[in-house]
């Protein structure tokens, strides 16, 4: 047998690979080669596809952000036009209330007149028109005027929170109630003459006498002495708690005498269960 044929029929020649191996010798450089070319790719797939449903997820975003956008768009000037459709007819019914009220005034001075002059023909006539006289005025039913004292409540003009330095319902209706309770005669807010049965409301943001809304700043009067009503008044509760408000908050609160102011009369009130008195 020659040479050659020899190192051909070795047995352990076909072992070599296996016996490298086991060995921890490193593979065939093709082989690292392969190893690392697919080992990159499946980085680079992996990265593309995250990037992929990132970009996918921010576009689906950007379109719904799109689509309310036109939306909003769409709608507002609808809102717009019903607000202003809203404020016409409101300035249309306070312009037409504010008229029948005029007359209302004007018809109940012409009736006030005719029964004056009525009464005036006779002792009995006299008597009773000073005892109604005298019940109007609790009634408010007519205007009435001389000294009294002024009281002014306006929101807060500084920063913060604007809840905290606005005037509300219950303000107003503790300021009524004390210069009541200090000894005021007859009562008006912003020239709404207080009744008793005036019924002072928050609505939205208004605050409402009878059903009207009061504009800023809000000025009750007080009929009555305006030194006793000061004092009175300015030793209350409800004027501590306005000083308290005006440092803390910043909400206008003053207070001045007047050597005359006049009331109008209340509104006639709804009698709801007078009826005639039937003849004997």
């Amino acid at each position: 047998m020659s040479e050659r044929g020899a190192r051909w029929n070795r047995p352990d020649a076909s072992m070599s690979l296996l016996a490298d191996l086991l060995a921890g010798k490193d593979l065939d450089p093709g082989y690292e080669a392969a190893a690392a070319r697919r080992a990159a790719t499946g980085v680079r797939r992996g990265r593309a596809g995250r990037w992929a449903r990132l970009l996918a997820g921010t576009l689906i975003i950007g379109l719904l952000g799109a689509v309310a956008v036109v939306q909003v768009r769409r709608g507002e000037p609808v809102a717009q036009r019903q607000r202003r459709a809203l404020l016409g007819q409101i300035r249309q019914r306070t312009a037409e209330d504010d008229g029948l009220q005029r007359q209302a005034d004007r018809l109940r001075r012409q009736t006030d007149g005719l029964r004056r002059a009525g009464l005036a023909r006779s002792d009995a006539g006299r008597t009773a028109r000073q005892e109604m006289d005298g019940l109007a005025a609790a009634a408010a039913v007519g205007p009435v005027h001389g000294a009294g004292l002024t009281v002014v409540l306006d929101d807060s003009h500084t920063r913060g929170d604007p809840q905290d330095g606005r005037v509300s319902d219950q303000d107003m209706q503790r300021l009524v109630n004390a210069l009541w309770a200090a000894g005021a005669t007859a009562v008006a807010v912003n020239g709404q003459r207080m009744a008793a049965t005036t019924a002072i409301r928050f609505a939205g943001d208004a605050i409402l006498v009878d059903y009207r809304p009061l504009s800023r700043p809000y000025t009750v009067t007080a009929l009555g002495d305006p030194g006793g009503l000061e004092r009175s008044f300015s030793g209350s509760v409800a004027a501590r708690s306005f000083r308290t408000l005006k440092a803390a908050f910043g909400i206008r609160f003053d207070i001045r005498q007047e050597d005359s102011v006049r009331l109008p009369a209340a509104p006639a009130p709804t009698l709801r269960y007078a009826g005639e008195v039937p003849a004997k």
